[in-house]
């Protein structure tokens, strides 16, 4: 598997690792769609079944109140003297006993909402009273009325496009007509109103149907409507604990329904799928174009970010490809601020770099053949020239010239230190050692006329590997430019002194031509890499210093405090040859 991934390009890789890291939060993010779904499923589902529950609970206790109400009126003592003793009642009894039953109808009439008149038919005076009315019994309304009800599971009886309740009393066993009829009109608009109320009627509605007598109240749909939700809840297994759905002309509704026992009536609630569900879809088509959305920017950014990378590194790669065959000459100017930039920046160094060394190789072998044809130019035979001042020198022992002793010893170390070419690297203290003795040979030659202070090495240097001649060609530049001409009081210091770990050792004349001019010209010649310039005397030594040590070492020129040229040089404390 990752040899194969190994194959694909960088491009397809970052999509793909994009992918990998997403596709969890992604299934994540579905499965939490999916459960959200079904959990607002869920509450709309309980919500709908519990408003039908407790809409049609309030059904039954208010006209189980008012039922209730009835049985108790019907015991009245007044309606019992009006139905079967009026012959016994004057006038003004009959009168009396007629306000009473007006006032207890009207106590019943406002017990309830619902209900629109409360009335009474008593055959024996032939007349209906009510709360504010008295008058002569209807007998097509008393006929429909005089009905025999179950009170306790179907107490409804629909006439006319009216809705009664009705207590005939008291019931008798040979078919007899009633004594009196009571019967509570309930207000179907009121009915239809409170219906409305119980769910949003701009997506469903509620209604109160009797399929058995084939009468509802609520609900404005055909009567095709009404059949088809009568479809589901009649069929098998139906359960007013479920919500069901049904399909309609096209569009599908939510049915929850719930029968009473005790009123014979079933109250069904009904919305639009499309309503109560519809959000949740409108979700899910989002969830699916933010996930498309969300694929086509991992493109988007998988692309950039191949540009971004990709793009900088082929060049890059094609770059060292120029430089490992040998094309030193590429460099980027790359305007980005990014680490880009810090790549690029390094290559055109180390580019720069590899020439600068390649040029300082090419200068090193060239000084050392110019080195070897100078000292084959002037080359003498070391044991002569050793034999020859050997001789001088007992010769001035047999003389005792003490003057004649010191010049020849010194001046057969200085030529000992010089002509010696098995190294190119002595000790700082051997250095310094032939640095005193040319000194002690100009003290003899110039017979006294140059005062000169040489300080003291500090031990710690001692050992210090160095190139041979970096300090004596400057005591001689000092010597024969600064000092040679100078007729009195000539002076000419060489001072130790350490620099945190570096070692400077400063050879200072107070010569009169060291000007402003003549040391910013040397300044420019030390700081410039050319093998064609002179390779003695002062950029020699500089050179070889840096060659050795590096580039933070090497001479440093300036004006002396008296006038003259001062030279520093700048050693490390320690080195690896």
């Amino acid at each position: 598997m990752k040899a194969l991934f190994d194959t694909i390009k960088i491009y397809p890789k970052l999509i793909i690792t994009f992918l990998i890291v997403l596709t969890p939060l992604f299934t994540l993010s579905l499965v939490m769609n999916k459960y959200g779904s079904a959990s607002v499923k869920s509450e709309i589902t309980n919500s709908m079944l519990s408003k039908v529950h407790f809409y049609n609970s309030t059904l039954e206790n208010e006209f189980g109140r008012t039922i209730a109400i009835m049985r108790e009126f019907a015991r009245y003592d007044d309606l019992d003297l009006l139905s079967n003793r009026t012959e016994i009642m004057n006038y003004y009894e009959q009168r009396g006993a007629i306000r009473n039953l007006q006032k207890e109808l009207s106590v019943i009439k406002n017990s309830s909402t619902y209900i629109q008149e409360a009335s009474v038919h008593i055959p024996s005076i032939d007349r209906t009273i009510s709360d504010d009315n008295f008058g002569t019994i209807q007998q097509d309304e008393f006929d429909a009325l005089n009905v025999l009800t179950n009170h306790f599971e179907s107490p409804f009886i629909y006439w006319q496009d009216r809705l009664f309740i009705s207590l005939p009393y008291p019931i008798k066993s040979n078919r007899q007509p009633p004594d009196f009829v009571v019967d509570i009109e309930i207000s179907i608009p009121l009915l239809k109103n409170a219906l409305l109320q119980f769910t949003n009627h701009t997506a469903g509605n509620t209604m109160l149907v009797h399929f058995e007598d084939r009468w509802r109240i609520g609900g404005d749909e055909p009567e095709g409507f009404l059949q088809a939700i009568n479809s589901v809840i009649q069929a098998d297994n139906a359960d007013n604990a479920e919500l069901h759905s049904a399909t309609v002309d096209g569009q599908k509704y939510l049915i929850a329904f719930e029968k009473s026992k005790t009123l014979g009536t079933t109250l069904i609630m009904y919305e639009r799928e499309s309503t109560v569900l519809g959000p949740l879809d409108r979700y899910t088509v989002w969830f699916w174009m933010i996930s498309i959305l969300t694929l086509i920017v991992i493109m988007i950014v998988s692309y950039s970010v191949y540009r971004l990378i990709h793009r900088p590194l082929r060049t890059l790669v094609r770059a060292f490809r120029k430089v490992e065959h040998g094309n030193l000459s590429v460099a980027f100017d790359y305007r980005g601020r990014d680490e880009f930039q810090y790549l690029y920046t390094q290559f055109n160094a180390m580019v720069q770099r590899l020439q600068q060394m390649i040029q300082e190789v090419y200068e090193q072998k060239f000084r050392v053949q110019h080195a070897e044809l100078k000292q084959l130019q002037s080359q003498i035979n070391p044991h002569f020239l050793y034999n020859s001042l050997f001789i001088l020198y007992r010769l001035a022992k047999k003389s005792r010239d003490e003057n004649q002793i010191r010049f020849s010893k010194y001046l057969s170390d200085y030529f000992q230190f010089i002509t010696r070419n098995s190294s190119d690297t002595v000790t700082l203290a051997e250095e310094v050692q032939h640095a005193k003795n040319y000194v002690e040979i100009q003290k003899m030659r110039f017979a006294g006329q140059i005062e000169v202070a040489f300080g003291e090495l500090p031990a710690s240097y001692v050992d210090l590997t160095v190139p041979r001649l970096i300090i004596q060609p400057l005591l001689e530049n000092a010597y024969k430019y600064g000092l040679e001409e100078k007729e009195t009081g000539a002076k000419l210091t060489v001072q130790f002194a350490e620099d945190q770990a570096d070692l400077l050792i400063r050879v200072e004349d107070n010569g009169e031509l060291a000007d402003e001019e003549l040391i910013a010209n040397l300044r420019r010649k030390l700081d410039v890499q050319d093998a064609g310039l002179e390779t003695t005397g002062i950029l020699n030594v500089h050179r070889r210093l840096q060659l050795q040590f590096g580039a933070e070492y090497g001479l440093v020129i300036a004006q002396g405090e008296s006038g003259g040229f001062s030279v520093t040089i700048r050693l490390p404390r320690t080195t690896s040859m």
